[in-house]
């Protein structure tokens, strides 16, 4: 067996006996298992497969903005990598890329004319679960042949995404599978073996929930446009990010409903207040312990922004408001899933919560604390709470998968 043919990763090999097969093949990984760029490398091969065949292929991630961060990022790496990159084939302005006579077309969840206009043959959706059932369907019924979906396995014991996992069961696969690693990326997964919830799914790609999960009172859903809204914002620089969340509260019927707006690491003063202009002019709260920052963006943007009122104890106090609400997330709030999945207690006597997995859910607090009926009262002296995240990436494979060795279902074979 050749040595390319040895590194193979799982997830491809999967792809390649698999999508034949069925309506739909799913990936389920944990973090950095390669499932994305295996992807990627298959719609690759099956282009080259068939020439001139004129294939529609759709890449779907829930927003254009995380698509090209991500998988169309790796996908355009690959084909420079492969020699098959040629700008002349790129139309950027339509989000096409012409290979070998198939049309790619990659593009957001969050672009109606997209999802209920475009026809294809072949679909990868990527990060499904972050897209809500309702596009799904609209996806399902527009696509003539094949659909493939990965999805990391953070999505607790009951999910939309069960009705196609029970009927098309996964392909499950961890770092462990995934042969292009260093060292050093191995034992940075390894480094988290003693966060239970963490390694269970993250290192072991399994369904779990978290113990002592603070929480539960959430599901996701439709951002309710007909109340009024407001924005929380947490700051951040490297290791945090800015956060910014789009809060609404329906008092009537206990309910909050939550929309990420942005999650960025690394900004500068101006791109973050760049991000801010562009926020519509509903009223910002945002963290007090950056006064210098938001006084810059008052009048850097125009924008009503309010220094959140944190006092001794309001983290607590914030807490428990949130939990007299049922929290509706929009599917697309990555990142606020990942904290309200991790967000849990520092101590079996819930005394307080861990400082982590908390940026977008102290961007809510704010408002939250700030603009809920709640009759609970408010402290008034003001705290400094120092926080930290841990972002994790993907990372697959670097070599053609195709040189080389006789892995060959051929792509033709699926029609």
């Amino acid at each position: 067996m050749a040595e390319t043919e040895k590194r193979l990763n799982p997830n491809f090999t999967y792809l390649q006996s698999n999508v034949p097969k069925g309506r739909w093949t799913l990936l389920q990984g944990g973090t950095r298992s390669g499932k994305t760029y295996s992807a990627c490398q298959y719609i690759i091969k099956l282009c080259l497969e068939c020439p001139d065949m004129g294939l529609e292929i759709d890449i779907v991630r829930s927003t254009l903005k995380a698509l090209k961060s991500t998988v169309w990022k790796d996908f355009y790496q690959l084909l420079v990598e492969y020699g098959l990159y040629d700008v002349n084939n790129h139309n950027k302005t339509d989000g096409q890329y012409n290979l070998k006579g198939n049309i790619i077309s990659y593009y957001g969840a969050d672009d109606p004319a997209k999802v209920h206009g475009r026809k294809r043959d072949i679909l990868y959706l990527n990060e499904v679960n972050q897209i809500d059932e309702e596009t799904i369907d609209q996806f399902t019924v527009r696509t003539k042949r094949r659909i493939i979906a990965d999805y990391n396995p953070a999505i607790g014991d009951d999910h939309w995404l069960d009705q196609y996992i029970n009927k098309y069961p996964p392909l499950i696969t961890t770092y462990r599978d995934n042969p292009f690693l260093s060292k050093e990326q191995i034992e940075d997964i390894e480094s988290k073996k003693h966060q239970k919830y963490w390694w269970t799914v993250y290192g072991n790609g399994e369904r779990a929930k978290r113990e002592g999960v603070i929480f539960t009172n959430w599901k996701e859903g439709k951002f309710d446009t007909s109340l009024a809204h407001y924005y929380g914002l947490d700051f951040g620089f490297k290791k945090d990010p800015d956060a910014c969340i789009k809060v609404a509260i329906d008092e009537s019927r206990s309910i909050i409903y939550l929309d990420e707006v942005f999650y960025e690491h690394g900004q500068t003063i101006d791109e973050l207040s760049i991000l801010v202009k562009d926020l519509d002019n509903a009223q910002i709260i945002a963290d007090s312990a950056e006064s210098r920052l938001i006084n810059y963006l008052r009048t850097k943007t125009q924008k009503s922004i309010r220094e959140v009122k944190k006092g001794a104890g309001s983290v607590m106090q914030g807490v428990k408001l949130m939990e007299n609400y049922q929290l509706i997330v929009t599917p697309k709030s990555t990142n606020i899933i990942k904290e309200l999945n991790n967000y849990a207690w520092a101590t079996k006597g819930k005394e307080a919560p861990i400082d982590d997995f908390n940026h977008a859910i102290d961007a809510i607090r704010y408002v939250v604390f700030t603009y809920s009926n709640n009759s609970f009262k408010r402290a008034g002296n003001y705290e400094n709470k120092n926080t930290k995240f841990v972002k994790g990436d993907f990372v697959g494979g670097m070599s053609s998968p195709w040189a080389g060795g006789d892995s060959s279902t051929k792509g033709d074979s699926i029609f």
